[in-house]
């Protein structure tokens, strides 16, 4: 008995030493014993801990299609112009030609072009609702991706000309081509990751 009356004392001390208003301080019952517990505040700038809501929720399923998207877009651009090399070796109503044929025009139609719909749906998303578009990294970026857009283009007219057995260019301007998308992504994913500015 006198021993819990003497910790009973030292907890009666340890409230007298408290003033009310003490910020970041607690004072925690746990099992008859009274025990303080300090939680500081996060530094001042420093991001707090949100609470998982819908519109989170909803901003990172988009923000993972976005860059699903990108991917696939990013596949198809680095793989499409590589057709287009080999296509030049074809002789013009080979079978292989035909081949070709086939191939630029699935790839174009069931992959860069959805791929690139929604990396602009999604991406333009992203950028509104995270109050991006005063920053001057996505000014940049959204320059780049208009660029990777114009070569896109660029790549569906080639299709349409091996289509009909047009082959105004040589291999070798394919292949110089072919790096630009390649480029243009190092950029862009410097500009996201890094924000330079």
């Amino acid at each position: 008995m006198s021993h819990n009356h003497g910790h009973t004392d030292s907890n009666l001390k340890i409230l007298k030493g408290l003033s009310v208003g003490e910020p970041n301080k607690q004072i925690c019952v746990h099992w008859k014993t009274l025990t303080t517990s300090y939680y500081p505040q996060p530094p001042e700038g420093r991001s707090q801990i949100r609470m998982p809501n819908m519109s989170e929720d909803v901003y990172l399923w988009i923000k993972a299609l976005h860059v699903i998207a990108v991917i696939s877009w990013m596949a198809g651009m680095l793989y499409l112009p590589r057709l287009f090399v080999y296509h030049c070796d074809a002789d013009i109503g080979s079978k292989q030609s035909e081949t070709f044929k086939v191939m630029e025009r699935r790839l174009l139609r069931a992959i860069i072009n959805p791929a690139m719909g929604v990396t602009w749906l999604a991406g333009l998303y992203l950028a509104w609702s995270g109050h991006w578009f005063t920053f001057g990294w996505l000014h940049v970026k959204l320059a780049l991706v208009l660029a990777m857009s114009a070569v896109h283009g660029f790549f569906s007219r080639c299709v349409k000309d091996f289509a009909a057995d047009r082959r105004p260019r040589s291999q070798k301007f394919y292949r110089i081509i072919n790096e630009v998308p390649t480029v243009l992504m190092i950029v862009i994913v410097i500009m996201v990751i890094v924000k330079p500015f």
